[in-house]
């Protein structure tokens, strides 16, 4: 070492300009020199340079010359760069950082918060290192992306975030600034709370500012967009020149790190002041902006769920003249842009996402009124065609972010539903090109961690899988367009290479005299002066990466169809999906098999085995959930490669994420039909679904009742009642009852816990439960507020109409009381369908045997859950519910809310009353004796939902039922209380006028069997 350290630290406790000169050859002595950075730590440099931040006034003039600069400004930039390229030298270095407490010095006034934007950039370029390195941190890390998220993305800095991201006049440094802060956002926010909290403190706004400099140096301004905008009150954001010159990925990478597929942030991002400043809607009728005198038209909102394209000639179709026309989505004649309609299919019953962490397709039957209350009606954001145009003229990084933005306008309902087939024709096919040649693109990360791209940017072949998934989840002509593509022999090939390729050796570390006896050295040594571990092999990271995009696109391409599942087993990919089972790589049969060899992340170590994050294990049991609805997969190759023992493992994983996504994939594997159910029965798996049924987590007990459901299904009966003693009757009927006040006051009670029911793992329905204080509304005030300023523009007409709308979605969205409840409804549905499978199952058989094991289990739970309570329980399933959660009072007494009961819920509870009355005439007399059920029936045969309207059909038609001559009088009985209900007449009605032709059919059927009775040999 040339420099003294015992001098070199006595000039750093000394005067400014003493420790200027220090630090300045302390930079020439340690940048791109590794060893000498690893002695100057363990000779305690670290803690001096914190002291170094942490001592520099803020009251000095704002100089940005570094001769001019106070000195002590000077030495707080020069030992942040010195700090910044210990940092990037990898993640060694995080403990001595750690220990002496960089991160919270860096954040603070003298730093992150000065005025200096030189200082504020050294900052965050230290941060950004940081946060580079944690990414490849191993597990005994004390820095992980997830506390660096909790640390950042707080109240004390959002607002210096902000102030960054929004600054009053644009140059080098306040443009490298912006990037960083939106790789961190990119990077770093992944979590619901840490989105909310970005949207609380206007960050989205101030990036939705921040893409609309783009459009605007680049042209994409709709005509009359500046005097629609004076008009409206909305010059004052549009953004001004200079133009930026930063990275446009950075910030959609941004922006969609913060939507995801939440409708409420999506919206706040589409309703952004100066997104309908430069992109405005305009008002039915008119002349769309092509007369230059006429006066302009007024702007609109975008719509949410548009059902249909409007006429040509609104301004809004004008951005699709940027697009190549297709078969499917053609524009007009002439020089105007539009939408042929070429169809009014609404989009409110599209299939909702196996996938999504929110909701983001479905719509529950209580919002479908949001619409009734948009203001605008069917009209789609010219985003839309701009992002799709961003996919098609951009290259590389670009082209992932703008896709990302594009899938979550998608999945949140921006998006005209009959722009699906020209997405899959101008969009996947880009995004499939970004993952051909993944060899060559391997190859580019190097071994050596401190040799990455600096730039940092996306990793196409990693996250290009994941956004692909995202778009074509929902939709099957996007599904279709990607296999016509190629996409399951690329993704299918990706998957396998990150199974079947070697690591590259890593770098020796340079020599050193001290390698010898360095455990003896550092041993001894303070924790700040102390390496920490050498991390992870960066291609050991992108491989885990790469698993779990690749698993999340193969999950989607099955999702649907029998030809697509097939095309993914022709590709022998199941081996490796198994493998993605297996919380050690190695551990499975094909790579025992193969003799696969596991590789350390050091050639000074012992091998060490590889393992799968929780991340990869959870889209793993995805995959093959989604390939399992394939019958012929199910008892062919899922079989073969024994998918049972691994997953069976995973139900007693310490993750409940992994616990939650192997109990769904039972659903499948628990089938009548399925051939490893009787192996996953002989092995306990009862047991465990019952105990999972008794979890506190929602999502657990919702999956575990539904794997039940199914086990019990032609189960014998011995089986089905030992079923209902591991669960105990007493639980079952607390999950099947109406438990919403604990359910409300469990969900106030624990604020930050996931949502129950918005992850991959739900089978049929996912609902966005993101919790957020309903009565805290911070989010109102910022979108009628301008980026740079905190000055409320509520006179503003446009965005007290987005200020109306976002209202509502928030409420939908987060609301405490209606997370609950739907929550408890779902879980409801299924307890239900647990119990009519116990009585007899759809595959039970006319036979005396079936006839007699379905008498033996009504009464069995007659007696165990009570008759009463359960005609109870049932009743209560059929009638709405008032509700006063929260106690309020208004001006006349208690404010309450008459709730409806879900026609899921509604169509379980009376199936279970047809399988009642599908036994012995003594059991169909015990439901006709339910007075107080058949009126409240009665009225649900007016329902709005035919399967409500077809299960009551189906009810009276077996309770009309004739067994036999003896069973002719009561028979005749039962028939005539119905008709004295009204039955009879409410049965005439549908036989003749239903929309439906299966409901018809069968009030027929019981219209006759009233009528006329029916005797059956």
């Amino acid at each position: 070492m040339d420099l003294d350290p015992q001098t070199i630290l006595q000039q750093l406790n000394a005067a400014a300009p003493d420790r200027v000169d220090a630090l300045r050859q302390l930079k020439n002595d340690v940048v791109g020199d590794y060893q000498k950075k690893v002695l100057w730590v363990q000779h305690g440099l670290v803690p001096h340079l914190v002291r170094c931040i942490d001592t520099v006034t803020t009251d000095d003039d704002n100089i940005d010359d570094d001769d001019d600069v106070a000195d002590d400004a000077a030495a707080c930039l020069r030992a942040l760069e010195l700090l910044a390229s210990f940092a990037n030298a990898g993640p060694a270095f995080l403990s001595p950082l750690s220990a002496a407490g960089v991160l919270p010095v860096v954040l603070g006034e003298s730093c992150l918060q000065s005025e200096r934007p030189s200082i504020v950039l050294a900052a965050l370029r230290l941060i950004k290192n940081i946060a580079v390195a944690t990414t490849y941190a191993s597990t005994s890390s004390p820095t992980a992306p997830f506390c660096l998220a909790d640390t950042i993305f707080t109240d004390p800095y959002l607002p210096c975030l902000h102030r960054i991201l929004s600054p009053e006049a644009l140059h080098s440094d306040t443009e490298e600034s912006i990037t960083i802060v939106a790789y961190l956002i990119r990077t770093l926010c992944s979590e619901e709370r840490h989105q909310a909290m970005l949207v609380e403190h206007r960050i989205l706004d101030t990036l939705a500012t921040r893409l609309a400099t783009f459009a605007i140096a680049d042209g994409y301004v709709l005509p009359k967009a500046e005097v629609r905008a004076r008009v409206e009150g909305l010059e004052s954001f549009i953004p001004k020149p200079p133009m930026p010159s930063g990275r446009l990925d950075e910030i959609l990478g941004a922006i969609a790190a913060i939507i995801t597929d939440s409708p409420f942030r999506v919206c706040k991002f589409v309703y952004s002041p100066s997104i309908l400043a430069i992109f405005p809607n305009t008002n039915p009728g008119g002349d769309g902006g092509q007369n230059a005198d006429a006066p302009p038209q007024l702007i609109v909102l975008p719509s949410i769920r548009p059902a249909k394209p409007r006429g040509s000639g609104s301004m809004d179709s004008i951005m699709d003249l940027l697009l190549p026309e297709t078969p499917f989505f053609s524009r007009t004649q002439g020089n105007r842009g539009g939408f042929s309609p070429l169809s009014t299919q609404t989009t409110n019953s599209r299939p909702s996402s196996k996938l999504q962490t929110s909701l983001v397709s479905w719509t529950p039957p209580e919002e479908t009124t949001m619409r009734k209350v948009d203001p605008v009606g069917d009209i789609e954001t010219p985003l839309v065609p701009w992002l799709i145009h961003l996919v098609r003229s951009r290259a590389g990084a670009e082209v992932l972010t703008a896709a990302s933005v594009l899938a979550s306008l998608y999945k949140t309902g921006f998006v005209f539903k009959t722009r699906e087939r020209s997405m899959g024709l101008l969009v996947v096919p880009v995004l499939l090109d970004l993952i051909d040649s993944p060899e060559t693109k391997i190859k580019e990360l190097g071994t050596s961690y401190t040799r990455r791209d600096r730039k940092m940017r996306p990793n196409v072949i990693e996250e290009s899988p994941a956004v692909l998934a995202r778009l074509i989840t929902d939709s099957e002509p996007m599904q279709k367009a990607a296999i016509e593509c190629g996409a399951v022999n690329k993704i299918c090939k990706l998957l396998k290479m990150s199974y079947d390729t070697p690591l590259s050796a890593p770098e020796p570390p340079p020599w050193s005299p001290y390698n010898g006896d360095r455990v003896g050295v550092t041993g001894s040594l303070a924790a700040e002066c102390r390496l920490g571990d050498e991390g992870l092999h960066p291609q050991l990271i992108h491989h885990r990466r790469v698993r779990e995009s690749t698993l999340r696109a193969i999950g989607a391409l099955a999702a649907s169809k029998e030809d697509f599942r097939k095309a993914i087993a022709d590709e022998q990919v199941i081996p490796y999906i198994i493998d993605s089972l297996h919380p050690s790589v190695g551990s499975s049969k094909r790579t025992k098999d193969q003799g696969v060899s596991q590789r350390g992340s050091s050639p000074n170590k012992a091998p060490e085995p590889e393992l799968n994050p929780v991340s990869v294990m959870v889209m793993a049991c995805y995959a093959i959930r989604m390939l399992s609805r394939s019958v012929s997969t199910l008892r062919t190759a899922l079989v073969d490669h024994n998918a049972s023992e691994p997953l069976f493992l995973l139900l007693r994983h310490s993750d409940v994420e992994v616990q939650n996504a192997a109990t769904a994939c039972m659903c499948n594997l628990l089938m009548d039909f399925s051939p490893l159910k009787r192996r996953l029965v002989e092995a306990g798996v009862t047991k465990i679904l019952c105990e999972h049924a008794h979890s506190h987590d929602a999502r657990l007990r919702l999956n575990a009742l539904w794997s039940l459901k199914h086990l019990v299904d032609s189960a014998s009966v011995d089986q089905k009642k030992r079923c209902v003693e591991e669960l105990e009757s007493g639980w079952l009927v607390r999950l099947i009852d109406d438990t919403e006040d604990d359910a409300i006051f469990s969900a106030k009670a624990r604020p930050d816990q996931p949502s129950p029911l918005a992850t991959p793992d739900v089978m049929d329905e996912d609902v966005d439960m993101s919790f957020a204080d309903e009565h805290n509304r911070p989010w109102l005030a910022s979108s009628l507020q301008k980026t740079t300023s905190i000055t409320p523009k509520s006179d503003i007409r446009i965005l007290q109409l987005a200020e109306q709308q976002l209202e509502k979605l928030k409420e939908n969205e987060q609301d405490p009381a209606r997370k609950a409840r739907l929550d408890d409804q779902a879980i409801q549905e299924q307890g239900l369908g647990f119990i009519r499978n116990l009585i007899g199952g759809a595959n039970s058989s006319n036979s005396r045997e079936s006839s007699n094991d379905t008498m033996d289990m009504i009464d069995y739970l007659l007696t165990t859950l009570g008759q009463d309570r359960l005609f109870g329980i049932l009743l209560r399933k059929l009638k709405p519910r008032t509700l006063n959660p929260y106690g309020r009072r208004g001006p006349g007494g208690n404010v309450s809310r008459i709730i409806p009961p879900p026609a899921k819920v509604i169509e379980a509870a009376i199936f279970v009353l047809v399988h009642m009355a599908a036994s012995i005439p003594r059991h169909r007399q015990l439901v006709v004796a339910q007075t107080a059920m058949l009126r409240q029936l009665v009225k649900l045969s007016n329902d709005p939902d035919r399967e409500v309207r077809a299960a009551v059909c189906h009810l009276i038609n077996n309770l009309t039922w004739q067994d036999d001559m003896g069973d002719a009088s009561a028979c005749l009985q039962r028939a005539t209380e119905l008709k004295n209900l009204g039955f009879l007449s409410r049965l005439e009605a549908l036989s003749q006028n239903d929309d439906e032709m299966d409901v018809r059919e069968r009030a027929k059927s019981a219209l006759w069997q009233m009528k006329q009775g029916h005797y059956a040999q």
